[in-house]
């Protein structure tokens, strides 16, 4: 009588991982996951989102505003806009004082002026934030940055719009980074390591109803999938680089 298709792959299984090298490759894929896991916990990051950029007249406004005679400070102005930029330690690590090794730079490009800023949203509340300004840029004094700290900069200008671009000289940073991208590069490789499981599950209850020298072609087809798995996690800010 043939054996029931139900026993025949329970037993394809339990021979499968019975073999020797499969705890092998078990331990080395859980030694790589603990490593891509501590290597992203003792990275320094610091991250900025713009939460509004726009003009203090709206467009139905710019008639209205064209007949007024607006001034800052007894200095004309012509089209004023606000901008608020937040800026967040969303790593696991603190950001100390002596890690600055000078303040942060919010550069606003364009044909503008800023007139006025102002520290808004201090978490925690006892988070010290000191800044100056020029004509077109706000410096951040170097301060300690525990984990999720978080301010927000509120900028009034004269001129265009503005093109953000913070910049910093920071141990362990190489650059500050939009946190819409970080959330995005964040979703998409939930989404591939959701598809990657799937597909693993699928090569592998595919090689159980093949023949034994099947089996090769199928573990070799799940190792890739881990491997660019793998790629993708320790190399996540390069991803986010090309987004």
């Amino acid at each position: 009588m043939p054996e029931p298709l139900f026993n025949f792959k329970m037993n394809n299984i339990s021979e499968f991982f019975s073999k020797p090298w499969w705890q092998g490759i078990s331990v080395i894929l859980t030694v790589l996951g603990i490593a891509v896991t501590l290597f992203q916990f003792r990275k320094k990051k610091l991250g900025y989102l713009v939460q509004f950029s726009e003009s203090i007249f709206n467009d139905e406004d710019l008639d209205i505003a064209k007949q007024l005679s607006i001034s800052y400070k007894n200095n004309p102005v012509e089209s004023l806009r606000v901008v608020s930029i937040k800026i967040m330690n969303y790593g696991f690590l603190p950001i100390k004082r002596d890690d600055f090794q000078e303040a942060i730079q919010i550069k606003l490009q364009g044909n503008l002026k800023i007139l006025y800023h102002e520290v808004k949203s201090i978490v925690p509340n006892n988070l010290k934030i000191v800044c100056a300004q020029d004509l077109q840029s706000i410096f951040i004094e170097p301060t300690l940055l525990n984990s999720k700290d978080t301010f927000s900069i509120k900028i009034v200008y004269d001129g265009d719009d503005a093109q953000i671009e913070p910049a910093c000289r920071i141990v362990g940073i190489s650059r500050i980074k939009d946190l819409e991208l970080v959330r995005l590069a964040g979703r998409n490789l939930f989404a591939i390591g959701v598809f990657a499981a799937i597909s693993i599950y699928a090569l592998f209850n595919w090689a159980f109803y093949t023949t034994q020298p099947g089996y090769v072609f199928q573990v070799l087809g799940c190792l890739l999938l881990l491997a660019v798995i793998s790629y993708i996690s320790i190399y996540r800010d390069r991803m986010i680089e090309n987004l």
